[in-house]
């Protein structure tokens, strides 16, 4: 593989791979506090003893005044353990995943301050008034203790607008992230405008991840209309908001790996999406407008970025999962599929990782066998591509043309060592996307000090810089490989060119999740054990050569 060429590839990897983190670096997020009162663009403060309210959609109070005290019921169904309040008609006020730990060893809590007004009703009277039926509900017979392990369990709260009664109906089922949620409103016609209400997620998510810088980046707010995703994006400063009329399939806001999503039985008429930055965190709500001439049935889908349970559900929620590029997403659920199989076979995702690679390069092997065979053809005919240097100094172009001629009468193919690394370009994109946001790898552990495969397998800190050791095993491997197929007449510039390469990777690899440097080293190993060993030396008279001297 001649320096040109490393080189292409050197620079489709920055395109790849550094896309995140450019766009990171053009629009930073940045500090937040108190509120202009002269400023058009609103800023925001969170500085509230008493929770966090989304000053987006904050709208005038309904009349209504909280004579009802305030309750909560805790629920378990073996994978989740939520404490609902009569709050809004019923919001989380936490929702622990019982499988799921943070960095700190406690469990993953989705619900903090800025959330935890979730769930929020709202509609526009008759009068033209904007209410929010933000009141502590009544709870309809039920004990604070709600057991759904078994058996499905349901919960219900009611509330008055004009003497007339709201409903809001919650069934919990046994081992599930689903829950059912059913709004009623008796006689709509005489105090809705239009016969529609909004049923709100305000707040987003709450970070889980040790390393929030990046998981901020994956901080998203939803809503499907048709065959159109909205997905807004923010600005540190800015308020975003898109909205748009039609058959509204559900909404949904996320972090890296968990999501929270209101899925309507039937479409809803309307989504809107917004978001703001408050200090460094991206916060979304969401809205989704229903008509009461519709069925006031939902299905909420509260935990794990799981692709199966997604795609279960049926409703295209896997639009929200990023594994890569359009023309990569394929092959990403192809890996998760295949790794996830192999799982179930081998408990152990690092050795599922190293069995995933030997059977690439199984695959890969007819391939890769005649491309060694055609670099060892290039490091035999290297003598005779100096001479014609040496003949053709002063012309270039000369040069080419001979060298081409030579090539052909060789019969090599001076690209024939790059498919190996060419056909690895979209596994290694896959697996990228795949280990640094599939929740299946999330806390992974192979062995050792190597805990999670999503993240880099640090060893030690030392003076706050981490030392992994993965990226320089991948480094010595790549160096190595890069060694067996130079040629011996290499010269000065192409051997530097070859230390800058391996040089360039290791950095680019050094932060990426061990999962992804555990394969790629696996697959060099195995790449440099065929080449040394198991690759028979190429013919001595190449087929085209031989064919010429006959026709002679």
């Amino acid at each position: 593989m001649d320096r040109k060429t490393l080189l292409a590839f050197a620079l489709i990897a920055v395109v790849l791979i550094f896309t995140p983190w450019y766009m990171d670096m053009v629009a930073p997020p940045t500090m937040n506090s108190g509120v202009d009162s002269t400023a058009s663009t609103p800023t925001f403060s969170t500085e509230k003893k008493e929770g966090y309210r989304d000053p987006i959609i904050q709208n005038r109070e309904s009349a209504l005044s909280p004579t009802v005290p305030s309750r909560e019921f805790v629920v378990r169904n073996g994978l989740y353990t939520t404490t609902l309040s009569n709050l809004n008609g019923g919001s989380f006020s936490k929702y622990i995943l019982e499988k799921y730990s943070k960095y700190d060893s406690s469990k993953v809590n989705i619900v903090d301050k800025y959330n935890k007004e979730n769930l929020l009703i709202k509609f526009v009277s008759l009068d033209g008034d904007d209410v929010s039926l933000t009141n502590n509900w009544s709870a309809v017979n039920s004990e604070p203790k709600i057991d759904a392990t078994a058996k499905q369990k349901s919960l219900t709260f009611k509330t008055k607008f004009e003497n007339h009664i709201i409903t809001k109906r919650f069934t919990f089922y046994p081992k599930t992230y689903k829950i059912g949620l059913e709004v009623g409103f008796d006689s709509p016609d005489r105090y809705l405008s239009r016969a529609q209400y909004s049923l709100h997620w305000n707040g987003g998510l709450a970070p889980t991840e040790k390393n929030q810088k990046d998981e901020f980046t994956h901080f998203k707010g939803y809503a499907y209309l048709g065959d159109e995703l909205l997905k807004p994006s923010v600005k540190a400063g800015q308020t975003t908001e898109e909205k748009q009329t039609g058959n509204t399939n559900w909404t949904a806001t996320k972090t890296k790996y968990f999501i929270s999503a209101i899925i309507p039985e039937a479409p809803g008429v309307g989504g809107v999406v917004r978001g703001f930055v408050d200090g460094k965190r991206p916060i979304f709500s969401t809205e989704l407008r229903q008509s009461t001439a519709q069925s006031g049935r939902f299905d909420l889908y509260i935990g794990p970025l799981e692709y199966g349970r997604i795609t279960a559900l049926g409703v295209g929620l896997e639009e929200t999962m990023e594994l890569g590029w359009a023309i990569i997403r394929p092959l990403g659920r192809l890996v998760t599929w295949s790794l996830s199989k192999m799982y179930n076979m081998v408990p152990n995702y690092g050795l599922v990782v190293i069995i995933f690679a030997i059977l690439v390069k199984i695959l890969l092997n007819p391939l890769t066998k005649r491309s060694f065979q055609s670099n060892r053809r290039m490091q035999d005919i290297q003598p005779k591509v100096q001479k014609l240097k040496e003949k053709y100094k002063n012309d270039s172009q000369k040069f080419s043309r001979a060298q081409m001629d030579l090539f052909k009468e060789e019969g090599v193919n001076p690209m024939g060592g790059c498919f190996p690394m060419l056909l690895q370009m979209p596994i290694l994109i896959a697996f990228f996307s795949v280990f640094r946001t599939t929740i299946e790898f999330r806390g992974a552990p192979f062995f050792g000090w190597i805990t999670d495969l999503s993240s880099p397998d640090t060893l030690m800190t030392v003076a706050g810089f981490p030392i992994n050791i993965l990226p320089f095993l991948m480094g010595a491997t790549m160096f190595l490989q890069q060694k067996l197929m130079a040629s011996p007449t290499s010269g000065t510039q192409q051997k530097v060119t070859m230390y800058a390469m391996n040089v360039f990777f290791l950095f680019l690899f050094y932060s990426f999740p061990s999962g992804l440097n555990l394969y790629y080293s696996v697959f060099n190993i195995l790449s440099i054990v065929q080449q040394k060993y198991l690759t028979p030396a190429p013919a001595k008279n190449p087929p085209v050569a031989a064919k010429r001297t006959k026709k002679k």
